[in-house]
């Protein structure tokens, strides 16, 4: 019997997070952007979201379309005499990018406002504007998920395909297994990286459900992810 593992993630980004992180990673140009690079990684994405049973709103498949639509429109042949009477079918994307970026820059000056005066300025008791749980920024503290996805892809890829048995096989383990399993790596200390937990494990399902193991503890505040420096090794820590 197959076992089905769902996680829902309540800071998980959007379609366009992931096209801005795609750009903001391989430093393309946002005003010429590589169609046709950009939506093959964002449908292998899609792909390891669905293999991650991580619950994909509808937003992100009809990005996917769209992609794909001016993908085929570019490929579409041109007449020089009529080049500049025809409009690039990324514009509308760029427009849409560029005012999300825009947009979610605000929000951060706003963010950053609120931090700075929540000292200074009353609030109503009546909002009852209670968080006794650790603020989700430091849990994922200069990382995206987008990052996390990353690292889990590019392990992924390293391992073998399994060959499929002539008899059916099942790997025996579960998010609760995975989940104590990590926590032996905090038993001396309280920071381990992710890379040694990965070279511990062999097999691809036991890596996907050690994956959503963390994923999962990430959301309920049992650890926290960062990094020291870009590109680095992702440092896991567990959250007093």
């Amino acid at each position: 019997m197959e076992r089905k593992y769902q996680i829902n993630l309540d800071t998980f980004e959007g379609p366009l997070d992931l096209l801005l992180y795609f750009i903001k990673r391989d430093e393309l140009n946002i005003y010429d952007i590589p169609i046709a690079k950009i939506t093959k990684e964002y449908l292998e994405y899609l792909n390891l979201m669905h293999t991650l049973d991580l619950q994909i709103a509808g937003e992100f498949v009809e990005m996917a379309s769209n992609l794909m639509s001016i993908k085929a429109k570019m490929l579409l042949p041109r007449f020089a005499e009529a080049d500049d009477d025809i409009e690039d079918p990324r514009n509308e994307l760029v427009q849409r990018l560029l005012e999300y970026q825009q947009y979610k820059e605000m929000g951060k000056e706003m963010k950053k406002l609120e931090d700075d005066n929540i000292s200074y300025f009353h609030r109503n008791p009546n909002l009852t504007y209670v968080d006794k749980n650790v603020d989700a920024e430091e849990v994922l503290h200069k990382i995206s998920l987008f990052d996390i996805l990353t690292a889990f892809k590019n392990v992924l890829d390293k391992i073998p395909d399994e060959p499929i048995p002539h008899g059916v096989q099942l790997d025996d383990v579960t998010i609760d297994d995975q989940t104590k399993y990590l926590y032996t790596f905090f038993i001396k200390k309280s920071k381990v990286n992710f890379s040694t937990i990965v070279k511990t494990i062999k097999s691809r399902v036991v890596l996907i459900v050690t994956f959503i193991a963390i994923l999962e503890m990430i959301k309920t505040q049992q650890i926290r992810i960062y990094q020291t420096d870009l590109f680095e090794d992702f440092i896991i820590e567990k959250v007093e």
